[in-house]
């Protein structure tokens, strides 16, 4: 009862939030991210995450179902491959699609800080409009371990590289925290940035995030 308190609590902030910078500017989103995720044979982990996107107006604009496996050789390296069934809404017709990705993150502790660089490879840009493609996408995280504490504040910073046109076109600066409840759940929110290397307008994102593990 106290988990779903708290995430209504939590999606009504944002929707209130994106009602007020509506006002303001027409390129803003609220993600809502979901994740049922299973760990066995120690090194393995998969995961199903369901995720809805609202753009302006907190209209449903793209929702999608993504499958997940992770394999673990080393406390500090992972490797994981994602599949993506989404769907754009249209006003005459939906766009369904499907997408792939291949990640290999690298992690290291220094005192209370967590850093991460992740490497992926996917055909896909990861946004309403974009074209598909091949796509390199490294990104950094910094988390920060609260002494006595269950919230964890993070930063990260993400480049995407289009592999075709050998430019880059665009990164992702995020802001946000996560919070352990319990031993099974997590929630967390952020702000992302999303800015374009070209004139086209940057898009405000506020994000909710759950996962259940079990």
């Amino acid at each position: 009862m106290r988990i779903l308190k708290l995430t209504i609590l939590t999606m009504c902030f944002f929707i209130s939030a994106s009602s007020f910078v509506e006002a303001k500017t027409k390129k803003f989103g609220t993600w809502i991210e979901l994740e049922f995720r299973k760990d066995f044979l120690k090194q393995f982990s998969v995961s199903i995450v369901p995720e809805f996107r609202f753009q302006d107006q907190f209209n449903l604009d793209e929702y999608m179902i993504q499958g997940k496996l992770e394999y673990e050789p080393f406390s500090f390296l992972s490797v994981a491959g994602t599949y993506r069934l989404g769907t754009e809404v249209k006003n005459k017709e939906n766009l369904n699609y499907n997408r792939f990705a291949f990640d290999v993150q690298a992690s290291h502790e220094i005192d209370r800080f967590d850093a991460s660089l992740r490497a992926r490879y996917t055909n896909s840009s990861d946004f309403e409009g974009d074209e598909q493609g091949e796509y390199f996408r490294p990104r950094f995280k910094l988390e920060y371990n609260i002494k006595g504490n269950k919230i964890t504040p993070f930063a990260s910073f993400e480049l995407f590289h289009n592999l075709i046109d050998k430019e880059l076109q665009k990164s992702r600066l995020d802001l946000g925290f996560t919070r352990e409840i319990a031993k099974l759940h997590r929630i967390g929110l952020y702000y992302r940035l999303q800015d374009y290397f070209s004139d086209r307008n940057s898009i405000h994102i506020a994000g909710i995030e759950y996962r259940l593990k079990f």
